[in-house]
């Protein structure tokens, strides 16, 4: 009897602080290994979910052809008669009375926990070295992931979406996982929170080598049994893909050693990777600023449709 209604009141707390809902796993027993990111998962336990992604062209929408092509012709075939037009405006002094009318201000839905993977001082995580315009360079993970949510957060700024920088740190850390899952937990809100972990991903090869040119693309990560966590992933994978041309690995999860982050944070989590950094010929467009402002726009796009719809 005490341990239903201990149960009782847990579940409401939670749900005032935006905590872990009921659809979401625990977290895996004591003493049960877990893992960083998708690059530690064994790929027989992997479960792949396929995702469609709507193929729609500037031109493939009937109302935009309709748009560009004009009005159709009348049943006799001459040019229909042009729609009426405004009075011209005569030059008088404007309305003094009159002013444009202010957008409505958006009213944030969720609080955003935003997080970058990785850290400066954690080894690994990085491309090979290869040469790009006359200098070696070297794709690095941490930095990619601070960049692009760094561009996610200027455009929330602009939107009045609300956000949590969970590791504003600069550069100064390691894995740090599990500092970043208790920030994201004990962070009071009175908004609903929704986890977003950042990553670009890497194919098995040996060291200081590339992956096959086949193994590209991109994934969304959720925790295995978490139904806003898949609804989430799929918003997220449909529009990175639609934003970015990155080919689509679809959702992805696993019953065994799960991702740290997507089972130890109470709110419902995904984890984003966003190309392959191992990828002789992707390594390139990730290290391009208009491509990254491309991932950053298609999270921003995910996020806005939640924010506006809801996972319910």
């Amino acid at each position: 009897m005490f341990r239903k209604l201990a149960d009782l009141f847990s579940n409401f707390f939670r749900s005032l602080f935006g905590k872990r809902d009921q659809d979401v796993p625990l977290p895996p027993t004591p003493g049960e290994p877990m893992l960083e990111d998708s690059q530690d998962v064994a790929t027989d336990t992997i479960v792949t979910i396929p995702v469609v992604v709507p193929d729609v062209g500037p031109f493939d929408d009937p109302d935009k052809d309709a748009a560009i092509d004009g009005p159709p012709p009348t049943d006799d075939g001459t040019a229909p008669e042009p729609p009426p037009t405004d009075p011209v405006d005569d030059g008088g002094e404007p309305d003094p009375g009159a002013t444009e009318p202010e957008p409505p201000a958006h009213t944030p839905r969720f609080l955003w926990c935003l997080d970058n993977g990785h850290g400066k001082l954690q080894a690994g995580k990085r491309s090979p070295k290869f040469e790009l315009d006359g200098e070696e360079v070297q794709f690095f993970e941490y930095e990619f992931n601070r960049d692009i949510v760094k561009r996610i957060m200027k455009a929330l700024d602009e939107k009045g979406v609300k956000y949590f920088d969970v590791v504003p740190d600069v550069d100064e850390v390691g894995s740090f996982l599990k500092e970043r899952v208790e920030r994201v937990n004990n962070k009071e809100s009175d908004l609903p929170k929704l986890f977003v972990s950042v990553h670009s991903n890497a194919g098995p090869a040996a060291a200081g080598e590339w992956v096959s040119d086949s193994i590209k693309g991109a994934e969304t990560w959720f925790a295995n049994g978490s139904k806003k966590g898949k609804k989430m992933a799929e918003i997220f994978q449909k529009h990175i893909v639609a934003n970015t041309g990155f080919v689509n690995r679809g959702l992805k999860s696993t019953k065994q050693k799960q991702l740290y982050v997507l089972v130890k944070t109470t709110p419902p989590a995904i984890l984003t990777e966003n190309g392959f950094y191992n990828n002789e010929k992707e390594v390139l467009e990730l290290m391009k600023d208009e491509f990254r402002q491309k991932i950053a726009d298609a999270h921003v796009a995910a996020i806005m449709e939640i924010e506006e719809n809801g996972l319910g």
